[in-house]
């Protein structure tokens, strides 16, 4: 799946395949490939921007 993120470092927003999304214990959402800037080169900084957030609420209301 690729989601829209947004570096948590350098603030460079980009699209990024974050493979299949799941959600642990805790409901925190968890990626099964790590993010990497295609800017500033930081490893898994990534933050949703809205229209990552609107991907993911998306994906959570398909699951079911």
């Amino acid at each position: 799946m690729i989601v829209n993120l947004k570096c948590g470092l350098c603030g460079h927003i980009y699209d990024f395949e974050v493979g299949e999304p799941s959600m642990d214990k805790s409901f925190k959402l968890v990626f099964s490939n790590k993010s990497i800037c295609p800017k500033c080169r930081a490893f898994d900084k990534d933050l949703l921007t809205e229209i990552g957030q609107g991907q993911m609420t998306l994906w959570d209301l398909g699951k079911s």
